[in-house]
């Protein structure tokens, strides 16, 4: 089963192109200590926290979709 939380039809693609300004965003930001928080250790996680921050979302509907996703988990905290 596919849960598809970042897109209503596809998979995250984990090749995507890094915002040209990624480095100054995470220096920035302090993206690093966050990014490392929510992996604890885990590198792929990292990696994947990483490129989701950075790649941003310029379309309303699957902005609104990641929102209702977000509603959702809130909804039901137990799954």
């Amino acid at each position: 089963m596919k849960t598809l939380l970042l897109y209503k039809n596809r998979n995250f693609d984990m090749n995507q192109e890094l915002p040209w300004n990624e480095q100054i965003l995470v220096q920035d930001l302090g993206l690093n200590v966050v990014i490392d928080v929510m992996a604890q250790g885990d590198e792929f996680l990292y990696d994947v926290a990483y490129k989701v921050i950075l790649t941003s979302l310029n379309d309303i509907d699957e902005i609104l979709y990641r929102q209702d996703i977000l509603r959702d988990c809130l909804k039901n905290p137990s799954v």
